[in-house]
């Protein structure tokens, strides 16, 4: 079954940046050697089309858009889907070879594929359906187009990190020695929801005391004490785009030594904020921000990159580390910098500042406090 969709079929209006992204990636085809483009990463499936699902592939044509997903979800797609033009709707649960019966891929020679997203297997299974079909790999086809983000799309960034922050100076009211790493993740998760979050984008991270140490640990059933650290790792969920909060309180007095480590941290997180620019590769803001906490006498306990894109995904692109070399970082995208200093079996802590990416540094969304929040 098929149904093309018109503007006056559907009310939906949609975010102008999503006619730039499928402009962008109709430029991209020249490059690629191909005639279209099949998307199949959810998240991206969504900036482009506003499909909430978990199953779908969209279709990028010169004149053509199709949207095909399985009969689970034909009024969802209805009530969902962008007005975009000239794009039909395909109901299926077998697409590829629904798509070539159906003569959808006619004067098509080849077709780009999310590479990053898709198991070599599976590419090779369609390959053999779509046959003489040239089915070629991309890395970071379409996520490369999707970092900016719409000024609709940032309102929803911003009610979950409105939510969050509140859920976080919640807590603070509620965390108490004696509680488990569990009540705590527990604790945040309902916060989280009775608050306005649809879910969590990610999963809780609650580590106390020694477990501090873990960059991601998950939450157990150790109880807090006094005069420990603990740090709390949580996103919200607005219309499905995330916030992340990374946050550490202490269960009573802050010592010195504790003190000039998170000093440290936010230092680097407003060296970035200051440094960011559109264009520059993420691995040089790791390097500017990283060098900081080097000089400060903490580079050999700071374990992981420092900072991602957010957006429909907890964690999208850009990366922000010295290991990723080819991550270009765009205006409009929103980042969540996160350094962490941690000390094998003794404490951990880490912080985040989430900001949108400006031509004049970073434009802060959501600060971390500039000192430990003391319990």
């Amino acid at each position: 079954m098929a149904k093309k969709i018109t503007n006056q079929e559907s009310g939906n209006k949609y975010p102008k940046i999503v006619d730039r992204r499928l402009e962008q990636l109709r430029f991209t085809f020249e490059e690629n050697k191909v005639e279209a483009i099949a998307v199949s990463f959810m998240p991206n499936i969504r900036y482009l089309t506003n499909f909430s699902g978990s199953n779908a592939l969209f279709f990028i044509m010169e004149n053509e858009l199709h949207f095909v997903t399985d009969d689970t979800y034909e009024e969802q797609v209805h009530e969902e889907l962008y007005p975009l033009p000239n794009m039909k709707i395909h109901i299926t649960r077998d697409p590829w070879i629904y798509l070539v019966e159906h003569k959808v891929f006619k004067g098509i020679e080849g077709i780009s594929f999310e590479a990053d997203y898709m198991p070599y297997s599976e590419a090779v299974e369609i390959r053999n359906k779509i046959r003489p079909i040239k089915f070629k790999p991309a890395d970071n086809l379409v996520s490369r187009f999707t970092q900016p983000k719409d000024p609709d799309e940032l309102i929803y960034v911003k009610q979950a990190l409105e939510i969050a922050d509140k859920v976080y100076n919640i807590m603070l009211g509620k965390i108490e020695p004696g509680m488990s790493e569990i009540e705590v993740a527990n604790e945040i998760a309902h916060q989280c929801r009775i608050n306005g979050s649809e879910g969590s984008p990610q999963d809780i991270i609650v580590t106390s005391g020694p477990r501090c140490s873990r960059v991601n640990g998950n939450p157990t059933d150790r109880k807090i004490k006094k005069q420990e650290l603990v740090i709390i790792d949580f996103g919200v969920k607005v219309n499905g785009y995330g916030s992340a909060i990374s946050r550490t309180v202490a269960m009573g007095r802050v010592t010195k030594e504790q003190k000039a480590m998170y000093d440290s941290l936010v230092k680097a997180r407003q060296i970035a904020r200051k440094e960011v620019r559109p264009g520059m590769f993420g691995k040089h803001l790791d390097t500017i921000c990283r060098n900081s906490i080097q000089k400060d006498g903490f580079g050999e306990y700071f374990k992981h990159g420092f900072g991602h894109g957010i957006g429909l995904s907890p964690i999208e692109h850009p990366i922000i580390s010295y290991e990723v070399t080819d991550q270009i970082i765009p205006d409009d995208c929103v980042l969540g910098v996160e350094p962490g200093i941690y000390l094998t079996d003794k404490f951990g802590m880490r912080a985040e500042d989430v900001f949108l990416v400006t031509k004049n540094g970073g434009e802060m969304l959501l600060a971390a406090p500039e000192q430990i929040a003391v319990i």
